[in-house]
């Protein structure tokens, strides 16, 4: 059970992420018409607050945590003491609810703060939350439903939410998130739609908030882009933005006059009886109606009565009640703190979150245009709780704060992702299990994601990996198929959208861990194992094979041998700089340990023995050639392995009169005692990428006859191998043996230091 919340804490945090705007809509409802103050969002976010307390506690056994629990603990006691004291019971249940809502900030914050490390939110959950938002309140504005923003006199429409300030609030600080993905989208027709949608929604809702949190994330953009141009001296550029620019604010101030937001303006005017706005700035009084909506006056009320309270309650708050009623809020979210809980109430709320945002704020990072926006929104979150309140103590809105405040923290690790079909025995699979138990897990946390979690190979993998698996349906249905298909696919991408520092698409067939692979990270790579020239006689077939895959969309692209590598580029010239060969890994110390294993069956005596290993497929591997040398030499052949053409090639044995001489052994967990016993390892393949047995061979030191001449970056096997001809290769075959010569070895662990190197300056992005 811990590892399944352990390795699925992201889940969770994501499902109630997305959960918040359906909370919200509800307790709108429940507010609206049954009036009724203890909502639904209330009660399940106290069980969502529980729930991570004891995961962090219980679960990844964060012991430190337990000093802030108890510190505010025994401040929230002393509260209610004090209630108790200084007002009687009634109202305390109003005063615990308020406690509760002020404090599930800090809390949750403490909480989440203590595993930084694990948690990975990805921005298109938090852009997901605010379409979300958008939509309760788009399609209600469609259809003249809804509730208002405004109980009286002003204009605006709220959807189906029932606090303005908290709506407001939300959508205000996600909007530098709409800016990332917007920024990130490649795909126009969504883009221009969203906006259109979220234009009208902060446009007719009436509130000043979410508009002025779109022009200072659009000054700061507009800022940072010139600032690039700039230094990149692209001035052409500079001057489309300014174009652009111009053109979209005489649009908004076009469309402005038609809006509830310009309605409210001049219904807020003349009830002051103003008839210029810049009139507002004589008056005090006029300046605190207009601009701080009273705040100013309920900020003067308040700390009168905190200023006339006893000494008790000026240390731990003068509440939310008098004499049974609700004190009006100040709406202004750190004197709000300050007055119902008093200094000690208050030092404790901004000690935790300033100290946390000071320690995730003095780390080193670059800065991307991702993380401007984010470090806008903490702004933003900062500034709206100062001026609009309804922020940090409202759970519905401290919730995305923390995740956001989280975002900029820069990971002691970086994430990797990788993606393939299952883990049964094959070359492929086998090198994924090695390359990926090699990958240093102090400096890198990974994640594999498989079509089907399955496969002898599971149990090889390092414990710490995270393994997931998403399944693609193979349902008879078309378009019940296609929906399923869609459904998955738009899930992990909501979930995990450019989640990772670094992504995989391991298995070049797999068209859905190619997907995969491009959503979970920019920084991605696509791995290619074999010469797929040789599968696609025709060029158009070729072609079309790695067009359907989008190759060209990938940031690196891997090959296992410089063969496959220069195939490719004959047919992809431009993609040339994206191309580098990074061969296979096996692992060294395992290969020799399962190698001194114990098998009943024994070579013959006087035969030389060649060992076959690998998948029994004709159309690649053309193991008639291996049988038809056993029948025309003193040779005894050993075939690991099964495929689809097993049946067939024992049917050959049987021809050729070879049972004694040739031995089918099935596919075998561990073939490395086998492949001990050989006098050579034989590969008579039509093509291959760099195939894995050449290196469980060399690491076994064990001569090679193959038909195929590969090479990557450090080894080339014409120097480590016998290479003979496809087809009449017997006096080549015979002349092997009859010398007796030998290839040289290589050191691998010397050869797999580099080709680590390698690989992590592609996790690095370097």
């Amino acid at each position: 059970m811990e590892k399944f919340w352990q390795r699925n804490i992201n889940l969770l945090l994501g499902l109630f992420l997305l959960l918040g705007p359906i909370l919200d809509a509800l307790t709108g409802m429940n507010v609206h018409y049954f009036h009724f103050n203890v909502t639904i969002g209330i009660m399940v976010r106290i069980l969502f607050l529980i729930s991570i307390m004891i995961i962090v506690l219980f679960v990844f056994k964060k012991k430190k945590v337990i000093i802030p629990y108890l510190i505010i603990g025994i401040y929230g006691l002393f509260y209610i003491i004090g209630m108790i004291q200084f007002k009687g019971k009634i109202g305390i249940f109003e005063e615990i609810q308020g406690l509760f809502k002020s404090f599930y900030y800090p809390i949750l914050l403490t909480s989440l703060y203590a595993i930084k490390e694990e948690v990975h939110i990805s921005k298109l959950t938090l852009f997901t939350t605010l379409f979300l938002y958008l939509i309760f309140i788009f399609v209600p504005l469609l259809l003249g439903i809804g509730y208002k923003t405004y109980e009286i006199t002003k204009a605006g429409t709220l959807g189906f939410y029932n606090s303005a300030n908290e709506i407001g609030g939300i959508i205000a600080i996600l909007t530098p998130i709409l800016c990332i993905i917007i920024h990130s989208s490649k795909k126009w027709l969504p883009k221009i739609a969203f906006l259109i949608m979220y234009l009208v929604v902060i446009l007719m809702m009436g509130t000043k908030t979410p508009l002025l949190s779109l022009g200072i994330t659009l000054f700061v953009s507009f800022i940072y882009f010139i600032i690039i141009d700039i230094k990149t001296k692209r001035y052409k550029r500079i001057l489309i933005s300014f174009l652009i620019v111009i053109v979209g604010v005489l649009g908004i101030l076009s469309i402005l006059p038609r809006t509830n937001f310009y309605k409210n303006i001049e219904t807020h005017l003349d009830y002051l009886r103003v008839e210029k706005i810049t009139d507002i700035l004589e008056k005090e009084e006029l300046v605190d109606h207009f601009i701080f909506s009273q705040r100013l006056t309920f900020f003067h009320n308040k700390a009168l009565l905190y200023y006339n309270a006893n000494n008790y309650q000026k240390l731990f708050g003068i509440g939310y009640t008098r004499r049974g009623k609700s004190i009006k809020m100040i709406e202004m979210d750190y004197f709000d703190i300050f007055y119902s809980h008093g200094i000690i109430g208050f030092l404790i709320f901004m000690i935790i979150t300033f100290r946390i945002i000071y320690k995730i704020l003095e780390q080193e990072d670059t800065l991307s245009y991702e993380r401007c926006m984010l470090a806008v929104s903490l702004f933003l979150i900062l500034i709206t709780s100062l001026l609009t309140g309804h922020i940090i103590i409202a759970p519905s809105v401290s919730y995305i704060v923390i995740i956001i405040i989280l975002s900029l923290n820069k990971k002691d690790k970086k994430e990797l992702f990788f993606a393939s079909n299952t883990l049964e025995i094959g070359g492929i699979e086998t090198a994924l299990v090695n390359l990926l138990n090699r990958i240093d897990d102090s400096k890198y946390n990974i994640t594999l994601v498989l079509e089907e979690q399955k496969g002898a190979l599971l149990d090889r993998l390092n414990k710490n990996i995270i393994v997931k698996e998403l399944k693609v349906s193979n349902n008879k249905n078309f378009i019940l198929r296609k929906i399923i298909n869609a459904s998955r696919k738009l899930w992990f991408k909501i979930m995990n959208y450019e989640n990772y520092d670094y992504s995989c698409c391991y298995a070049t067939y797999s068209y859905s861990s190619n997907v995969l692979a491009k959503i979970a990270s920019t920084n991605n790579s696509i791995y290619v194992h074999s010469d797929y020239k040789k599968l696609y006689k025709n060029e158009e077939d070729f072609k079309e094979f790695f067009d359907s895959r989008k190759v060209q969309d990938f940031n690196k692209i891997i090959f296992v041998s410089n063969e496959s590598k220069n195939s490719f580029i004959k047919s992809y010239k431009d993609l040339q700089e994206k191309c580098l060969v990074i061969n296979n890994f096996v692992d060294i110390s395992m290969i020799k340990e399962k190698s001194q294993e114990k098998v009943k069956t024994k070579r013959q005596k006087g035969k030389t023995l060649f060992v076959f290993v690998g998948r029994l497929d004709d159309s690649s591997k053309k193991l008639k050639r291996a049988m038809n040398l056993v029948k025309e030499l003193n040779i005894e052949l050993w075939i690991i392995g099964d495929g689809p053409d097993r049946a067939m090639y024992e049917e050959y044995q049987k021809e050729l009169k070879l049972e004694k001489d040739i031995t089918f052994f099935g596919m075998k967990k561990n073939p490395y005692p086998y492949m001990r016993q050989a006098d050579y390892i034989i590969l008579t393949s039509d093509y291959e990428g760099f195939p894995v047995i050449y290196l469980e061979a060399l690491i076994l030191e064990k001569q090679i006859i193959t038909t195929i001449p590969t090479s990557d970056d450090e080894i080339d096997m014409k120097d480590y191998a016998f290479i003979i001809s496809k087809e009449n290769n017997k006096k080549e075959v015979e002349k092997i043996i009859r010398s007796k010569n030998k290839k040289k070895t290589i050191n691998m662990e010397i050869v797999y230091q580099n080709r680590m190197k390698k690989l992590e300056t592609l996790f690095n992005n370097e």
